[in-house]
């Protein structure tokens, strides 16, 4: 069972996958947004301190990889650039939240049944293991659904892990 979060925690510590335009805002309007390939190129060089001088850093475009690339290829991408990407960001700045920002609307994203798993569902309707390739083990035990209450309604905004294992 996933457990709820409404706070914004996730914004200093840990990785999620947030889609919800309105959770991004005051991450867009700190400078916090840099590209994938930008910060995949960190691992070559790592800046002395994060960009926008925030507790987050807003990763941009992972979508675009995940469309475009068959979704074996996108799964691969996520296990071997990716992850190893958060886990590096995580040992060297524990204290800042890293968020990959996602322009499509939540419908873009199932959680399995079991709730242990994201998938990324494609425009093509081809789905992604999101979730596990991304944190491998850490999501099936440690994700955290982030929600925001609107109007009554209680609405699924990304996901989060606290600490990738």
């Amino acid at each position: 069972m996933t457990l709820d979060m409404s706070t914004t925690g996730w914004r200093r510590r840990g990785s999620s996958i947030v889609f919800d335009r309105r959770s991004l805002d005051p991450l867009l309007n700190e400078g916090a947004l840099v590209s994938m390939r930008e910060a995949l190129g960190w691992t070559r060089a790592w800046p002395t301190t994060p960009p926008g001088g925030g507790q987050t850093v807003l990763v941009g475009g992972l979508e675009t990889f995940l469309e475009v690339l068959e979704p074996t290829q996108a799964e691969d991408f996520l296990k071997r650039r990716v992850s190893p990407f958060a886990q590096e960001f995580q040992a060297r700045w524990d204290q800042r939240g890293l968020v990959f920002g996602f322009g499509v609307h939540a419908r873009s994203f199932e959680l399995t049944e079991s709730d242990e798993e994201v998938l990324f569902i494609r425009q093509d309707k081809e789905r992604v293991r999101l979730s596990r390739a991304l944190w491998d083990g850490s999501a099936t035990m440690n994700m955290i659904r982030l929600i925001s209450e609107e109007q009554g309604k209680t609405l699924t905004v990304g996901y989060h892990v606290a600490r990738i294992s």
